[in-house]
């Protein structure tokens, strides 16, 4: 069965909190202070004690910097569940939320409180088996894609966003080229330090080899729709404008030689084969 869902749906959200009793599904590029309070308090007191909380959300500079999505609620929210994990997507744009792979609303909302109660949304609520099986591992399988975020790492970005935006502010008060300047340099310095986080301690190439498997299982796809579908899953570690060393890897400029090397290694495995131009799972 279906029901379909009208803003405000706050109600509906609290309605499937209270259905989870032991794991919850997050998925929201945009995700605020308000509904991570929200979370918690649902959860303390409904939840065992083995709770599994799985949140994947957007957690790029800009995200940060301009306070859609609060890293210091996501933070509170990690330190709180430990068994909780929270997965960075930059490319994420989905908006749907599962408890205990039995109900799942697919919305237009994001998790802020603008998004459960002011702004006019539109959703899905599903509670067949099947179709929550299907939704919950279709958004894993996006969380696949990316790469986990600690309570330590996130603690430090909220750090950094919070002296970006005391810069920002400097710089805007001023016309000094220097405070302008020091606030791009330190710009620069957190998207490596971002970039850093996403790889995760892989390899450009293992990310690269599991997001082809990703693409491949869903349709065969030629190298020119290869190399523009990983790009668009992963817009921060394949930007033509720059060439960034982070821990002796190359992020940037020389990506589609990345991509090029997880094609021959996944052939070389037997993983893929190419057929009339195209590639395919084996």
């Amino acid at each position: 069965m279906t029901q379909l869902l009208r803003s405000p749906w706050s109600a509906d959200f609290d309605a499937l909190l209270n259905e989870a009793s032991s794991s919850l599904v997050i998925c929201a590029p945009f995700i605020g202070r308000g509904p991570c309070d929200r979370i918690q308090r649902r959860i303390a007191e409904l939840a065992s004690p083995g709770f599994q909380l799985t949140v994947l959300t957007d957690l790029s500079r800009d995200n940060m910097l301009s306070g859609v999505t609060d890293v210091t609620a996501l933070s509170d929210v990690a330190k709180a569940w430990p068994a909780s994990t929270i997965w960075f997507l930059p490319s994420l744009h989905a908006k749907v939320y599962v408890a205990d792979r039995r109900r799942a609303i697919i919305t237009s909302g994001n998790l802020t409180d603008s998004g459960l109660s002011r702004n006019f949304e539109y959703g899905v609520l599903f509670d067949d088996a099947n179709d929550v099986r299907t939704i919950t591992d279709d958004v894993l399988a996006y969380a696949a894609l990316g790469s986990p975020i600690n309570s330590v790492q996130l603690d430090a970005f909220a750090v950094v966003v919070r002296e970006l935006r005391e810069m920002r502010q400097a710089a805007e008060r001023t016309l000094k080229n220097s405070i302008r300047r020091e606030f791009d340099r330190r710009l620069r310095d957190v998207d490596d330090e971002i970039l850093r986080v996403r790889a995760a301690g892989r390899t450009a190439h293992a990310i690269f080899a599991a997001t082809i498997l990703h693409l491949l299982d869903r349709r065969p796809m030629s190298t020119v729709e290869i190399n523009r579908a990983v790009q668009r899953v992963h817009p921060d570690l394949c930007d033509d404008s720059i060439d960034r060393v982070i821990d002796g890897q190359h992020f940037g400029k020389k990506w589609k030689h990345g991509v090029r090397t997880a094609q021959a290694f996944l052939r070389r495995r037997g993983d893929v084969y190419l057929e009339d131009r195209l590639w395919r799972v084996a």
